[in-house]
């Protein structure tokens, strides 16, 4: 009995398989969908970006409806906690920026007359925004 021989070429550059875009799962290279996800196997062409592009849309559209249905029930509380929460920042920027402006005036600094003008004008913003 003879040895066989082995092969000194780890991969012999033919590949017989390709390879799905979304799985991975190898195919075979006459196969228009693959086997496991059923998604197309056809590459490029206007035709299938189009079709590839109105299925992710629907895709998001759909998911956007869902979290929306989800959070029917959370939305007027949110918007409730999120304007008292912006009511309660404002006020303190603007009180802060008071209270800074006054001592800055006492001491006669002009660069914390400027940060206080700084806090004075984000909290109108802020109380302006609501």
């Amino acid at each position: 009995m003879s040895k066989p021989k082995k092969n000194s070429e780890l991969f012999n550059g033919k590949v017989d398989n390709k390879l799905c875009l979304n799985c991975g799962f190898p195919n075979r290279e006459s196969d228009r969908h693959c086997m496991y996800c059923k998604t197309s196997l056809l590459q490029g062409g206007f035709f299938s970006w189009i079709r590839e592009t109105y299925y992710i849309l629907i895709w998001r559209w759909q998911l956007n409806r869902k979290r929306d249905h989800l959070n029917v029930f959370l939305k007027p509380r949110l918007s409730f906690l999120k304007t008292i929460g912006f009511l309660l920042f404002g006020l303190v920027l603007t009180i802060s920026g008071i209270h800074l402006f006054l001592d800055a005036l006492s001491t006669s600094s002009f660069s914390n007359s400027l940060i206080a003008c700084l806090f004075l004008y984000y909290g109108v913003l802020t109380l302006r925004g609501i």
